[in-house]
C-alpha cells in the first residue's frame, strides 16, 4: 500500500515537472523578441530584439508604413528568422501585406533579412552604395537600386516617404526616410537615442562628416515631431541636439 502510494506520488510529482518545465519553456520562448507599436494613423514602429552571445538582449527600429492597401517596411529585422517572425507580427496585427521595402544601410541590423523578404515577392530597394557593400560582405543583397540617392543631399520620393541621403556618418551609405504629413523622421543608426551615451560603432563610418551633417539635420528637419533612432527610445527633435553632442564628445 505504501508502496503504491509512493508510486502515485512520484507520477504526481513527475507530471509536475513536465508542467512545469513546459511553462518555463513557454515563457522563455515567449520573451517579446518583436513589438509593433503604432506611432501614428497608418504609421508603426516595429523593434525586434537581437541576442547576443553573452544572453544580451539589444533592440532595433525599424518603421512600418500603411500605402493603400499593402504596407511600406523600413529596415528589417536584425536577422532572418527574426524578419520572418516580423512579417508573420504584421500579418497577425496590421493585417496588410508588406509589398515593397528599404534598407537604410548594409549593416546586418538594417539589411540582414532582404533574402528572406524578397523570398516573399516583396521588392527591396537601397542606396548603390548598400547594394554594392553587402555584394563585397557576401551578405543579402538588396534586388533594387534607387540610384537618384548616389549624391549626398539626395532626396527621393518612395511613396508618401522621402528618402533623404545626408552623406556619411554612422555608414558610408546611411539613409533616412521622412514622413513630411506625419512629421516622422527615421533617422535610423546615423541618429542615437538619449539613453545613449556614446556614438556607437564607427568603423564603417565618418565621425567629421557625421557631425557636418548632423549640423544639417537641425536645420532641415526643425518641424520633425517624432524622431526614431535606429536602437532605443522613440523621441523628438532633442535626439538630434543629443547626437550633435555625442559626436562633438567623441573627436575632442
Amino acid at each position: 500500500m505504501v508502496t503504491g502510494v509512493r508510486r502515485v506520488v512520484s507520477v504526481f510529482f513527475f507530471l509536475m515537472l513536465l508542467v512545469n518545465c513546459y511553462a518555463g519553456f513557454a515563457h522563455s520562448n515567449s520573451v517579446n523578441q518583436i513589438s509593433i507599436t503604432q506611432l501614428a494613423d497608418g504609421v508603426w514602429l516595429h523593434t525586434t530584439y537581437y541576442t547576443y552571445p553573452d544572453g544580451t538582449r539589444f533592440p532595433s527600429n525599424g518603421l512600418i508604413v500603411k500605402e493603400g492597401d499593402s504596407l511600406t517596411l523600413i529596415d528589417t529585422a536584425w536577422g532572418e528568422l527574426l524578419t520572418i517572425e516580423l512579417l508573420e507580427a504584421i500579418n497577425s496585427e496590421i493585417k496588410l501585406p508588406v509589398s515593397k521595402a528599404f534598407v537604410t544601410h548594409a549593416h546586418g541590423d538594417r539589411a540582414a533579412g532582404v533574402d528572406v523578404l524578397e523570398s516573399k515577392g516583396i521588392k527591396v530597394f537601397a542606396h548603390p552604395l548598400t547594394v554594392q557593400l553587402t555584394t563585397e560582405q557576401g551578405a543579402a543583397v538588396p534586388n533594387n537600386i534607387i540610384s537618384e540617392l548616389e549624391e549626398a543631399g539626395s532626396v527621393v520620393k518612395f511613396g508618401s516617404l522621402e528618402l533623404f541621403f545626408p552623406g556619411a556618418g554612422h555608414a558610408m551609405d546611411n539613409v533616412m526616410a521622412w514622413l513630411p504629413d506625419k512629421r516622422i523622421l527615421f533617422g535610423g543608426c546615423a541618429v542615437r537615442a538619449l539613453q545613449s551615451s556614446s556614438v556607437g560603432n564607427v568603423v564603417h563610418g565618418d565621425v567629421h562628416s557625421w557631425l557636418k551633417i548632423t549640423k544639417q539635420l537641425k536645420r532641415k528637419f526643425k518641424s520633425a515631431a517624432i524622431v526614431v533612432p535606429g536602437h532605443g527610445r522613440v523621441g523628438g527633435y532633442d535626439l538630434l541636439s543629443h547626437t550633435e553632442k555625442l559626436i562633438t564628445e567623441r573627436l575632442k
